[in-house]
């Protein structure tokens, strides 16, 4: 897997977000680090097909993501840093929904059960997502962006909001699901 960025781009008039970024990434964790406003949101969501940019590419294996489309967000999972759900949902229900991704009804149950178990929130299963810790509702989103098992996994500000312990269960996950990603 090669995601490469040349000379990439944002610009939202005459403020600049994303400013000629260039770099290839292969299999593995990758972290942006920067102040606030430095353009790590932009990116992803330019990453993630939400956003054009104004000038540069990206490509997936050697082919532009816009042109692949839907095939690319195929092979896409994303948690953004603020992720809806409907609070009167269970756990279950909130994945059973976001099964949405084109995945078979027998499929979508197989997943939702073996991610309801990978993020450890079998015992909450049948909570409703509005009585869940915030660590406990990231996991959630986690598993909602797993669901269709994506080649590539876009995380923003994964571990905001979340205590010391379940940052460090929180690393501790993604490295698991890295993992030829």
């Amino acid at each position: 897997m090669e995601l490469k960025i040349e000379n990439l781009t944002k610009d939202f008039g005459d403020f600049t977000a994303v400013d000629h970024l260039s770099l290839t990434m292969t299999n593995g964790v990758y972290g942006l680090l920067g102040i606030n406003g430095a353009g790590k949101t932009t990116l992803m969501r330019m990453l993630c097909t939400l956003l054009k940019p104004s000038e540069g590419s990206i490509t997936y294996n050697g082919k532009d993501i816009f042109k692949l489309d839907a095939d690319y967000r195929k092979l896409l999972g994303y948690l953004p840093q603020d992720f809806g759900f409907y609070p009167e949902f269970t756990v279950q229900d909130y994945l059973y929904v976001a099964a949405i991704k084109g995945l078979k009804s027998a499929v979508a149950k197989k997943r939702v059960k073996e991610l309801i178990s990978q993020v450890s929130l079998f015992k909450v299963a049948n909570k409703k997502m509005k009585k869940l810790s915030g660590g406990m509702k990231r996991r959630a989103g986690i598993a909602q962006a797993m669901l269709n098992n994506p080649k590539i996994l876009i995380l923003d500000e994964p571990t905001a909001g979340l205590d010391p312990n379940e940052r460090i269960r929180f690393r501790n996950l993604i490295s698991e699901l890295s993992e030829a990603r």
